[in-house]
């Protein structure tokens, strides 16, 4: 009897080692299928952009396909859905942005909860906001602004992207905070929006510097303020909201990669440091630079507390423009 237990113990010991043992080397043999990265967008847009860009290096690095899949809607939380409900197996990954920490706020029955069913990987880039005005107004500053929007309250007219969006909060937070009235008007893109400012039928912009600073470079719109911490590069005359005697506030359209909660820190950890080699680049640094996007990189860390002072930011300005809770149908 003692004898048979004995086998029994060795038998488990060396099934258990053999079965630890698979997982190891399936760890180690990472990847060995297709990654796939899902846009929670339409392709087009900085998101698609920058995926595509990070993928087509990131698939070079690790000598296996990484294909990126656009699932759009419901503001980027179908794609973002899908991936939090995936394997944690580092095959399925979410281009992240800044609308995930938008949306907890301006949702109210949101099907996942970012911060516990995702795991996120890395800071990519980030794309800096300008608002712009028609000339034919005479605001050629921020101080000007504020005495025009004074002078005709609420009469100061502003496209965004839509309801909801980073620049429809980030203006109404900034209006509040300077103490004047604002009139948001919702578009479903850039192109509409600009088109509406040149023709004279609203007063301003407000959305990423890539898509006005050609319009920008003629003339036919003026800057007014830019919202990143420092002066873009790409604006290097245009003050910071903090320069323009308004709220100091630092935010841009920033971009990520995450996986699903549960995945191995060891597939987190090879994925942050292809793409840390990845975001230093001179090809790549150029190839984003064209779109008007900063690399940003650094640690999983880096990201989590980079995501908790936006989420902190966006909640501010979702009560700011008095946003009531949309349910997703």
């Amino acid at each position: 009897m003692i004898k048979f237990n004995k086998i029994v113990t060795l038998v488990t010991t060396l099934c258990m080692g053999v079965f630890f043992g698979l997982i190891t080397q399936a760890q180690e043999a990472y990847p060995n299928k297709p990654i796939k990265i899902i846009v929670g967008l339409l392709p087009g847009a900085s998101t698609d952009y920058l995926a595509r860009e990070i993928g087509r290096d990131l698939s070079d690095r690790l000598k296996t396909p990484v294909i990126v899949e656009n699932k759009p809607g419901a503001n980027t939380i179908i794609g973002n859905n899908a991936v939090a409900k995936s394997a944690p197996d580092g095959y399925t990954l979410y281009l992240t942005n800044i609308v995930s920490a938008i949306n907890p706020w301006i949702y109210q029955n949101m099907p996942y909860d970012f911060k516990k069913d995702m795991k996120n990987i890395i800071l990519l880039g980030v794309a800096d906001n300008v608002l712009t005005v028609t000339p034919k107004i005479g605001v050629n500053n921020a101080k000007d602004l504020i005495a025009y929007a004074k002078k005709n309250p609420g009469q100061f007219s502003y496209g965004s992207s839509g309801i909801g969006t980073i620049h429809h909060l980030l203006m109404e937070l900034i209006a509040g905070k300077a103490n004047i009235q604002v009139n948001h008007i919702p578009y479903k893109g850039a192109n509409a929006a600009i088109t509406d400012v040149l023709g004279g039928n609203i007063n301003g912009y407000f959305g990423t510097i890539s898509s006005q600073r050609e319009f920008i470079k003629k003339g036919d719109l003026k800057p007014i303020f830019v919202t990143s911490a420092k002066r873009s590069v790409y604006l290097p005359d245009v003050p910071t909201l903090a320069e323009a005697g308004l709220p100091p506030i630092a935010t841009g359209y920033w971009m990520g990669l995450s996986a699903p909660a549960g995945t191995p820190d060891a597939i987190i950890n090879l994925l942050n440091k292809e793409l840390n080699a990845t975001l230093s680049t001179p090809e790549l640094i150029q190839k984003f630079n064209q779109q008007a996007i900063d690399p940003l990189g650094g640690s999983p860390k880096d990201m989590d507390n980079f995501y908790d002072n936006e989420l902190k930011l966006w909640k501010a300005a979702a009560q700011a423009a008095k946003m009531e809770p949309i349910a997703i149908k």
